[in-house]
C-alpha cells in the first residue's frame, strides 16, 4: 500500500512539474475557414469575435505560429481590399455600389 502511494505521488509530482505545452489555436485552419467577409452584412463583429475568442486572454502568450498565421491572413485581407474590393466599389454604380458599400460600424 505504501509503495503504491509513493508511486502515485511521484507521478503526480512529475506531472505537476512538467510544463504545459502551448498549442497554436489556428494550426489546423485556413483563411477561408476564419474569413468573415461572406455571410450576412452586419454580423462582422460577432463573427470576428467568434474566431478571435479562441486566442488566450493573455495575448502575450499567443503562439508564434498563431501570430504568423494571423499576419498572413492580415496581408491577404489587405491585398484583397486594395486590389479587388476597393476597385470594385469605385467602379460600381447604383444598387451594386450600395451593396458593396455595406459596412457595419465596429465602434
Amino acid at each position: 500500500m505504501q509503495f503504491s502511494i509513493f508511486v502515485v505521488s511521484a507521478f503526480a509530482a512529475l506531472a505537476a512539474a512538467t510544463p504545459i505545452q502551448k498549442r497554436a489555436v489556428f494550426s489546423s485552419t485556413t483563411y477561408d475557414a476564419i474569413s468573415i467577409s461572406g455571410g450576412t452584412a452586419g454580423n462582422a463583429l460577432d463573427e470576428a469575435n467568434a474566431v478571435l475568442n479562441k486566442l488566450p486572454a493573455d495575448l502575450s502568450t499567443v503562439e508564434k505560429a498563431d501570430l504568423d498565421f494571423l499576419n498572413q491572413v492580415n496581408q491577404v485581407a489587405n491585398d484583397a481590399e486594395k486590389e479587388a474590393f476597393n476597385p470594385a466599389i469605385a467602379a460600381a454604380t447604383g444598387a451594386e455600389a450600395d451593396a458593396l458599400a455595406v459596412c457595419p460600424s465596429l465602434l
